[in-house]
């Protein structure tokens, strides 16, 4: 029988360096929003308030912050990419880029989802 897939085993499963900088950004994202909860959706960890508003999705050479209030979230931040009608994301390449810019965009995305959430089709 296959084992069931978890948050946990989702960042378990990652190989290094990739899994240090998907368990960074697991940290900053629950050291920021520690309401948050999070679950599984379409096999990624993704954090929820009142809607989704952050995923971590980790690729061969980053991690992409997906970001669900992203385009709006655009407008702030130039580290945002992509060009969806609501999600974007931001390339994680290394520890170092965990910094305080980050933060910013992952408490004002909270923010938002506080004040106004969107809900994600």
């Amino acid at each position: 029988m296959a084992e069931e897939k978890t948050v946990q085993s989702y960042f378990d499963t990652q190989e290094p360096p990739i899994r240090d900088i998907a368990l960074g950004l697991r940290e900053r994202v629950e050291e920021l929003g520690p309401t948050l909860t999070c679950k599984l959706a379409w096999g990624f960890p993704c954090w929820t308030g009142n809607e989704r508003i952050i995923s971590i999705i980790a690729h061969s050479d980053r991690c992409n912050l997906q970001l669900w209030y992203g385009a709006a979230l655009a407008k702030q931040f130039d580290r945002i990419e992509g060009t969806g009608k609501a999600l974007r994301h931001v390339k994680v390449r290394s520890l170092s880029e965990l910094d305080d810019g980050l933060d910013a965009i992952i408490k004002t995305a909270i923010q938002m989802d506080a004040s106004d959430p969107q809900r994600v089709a």
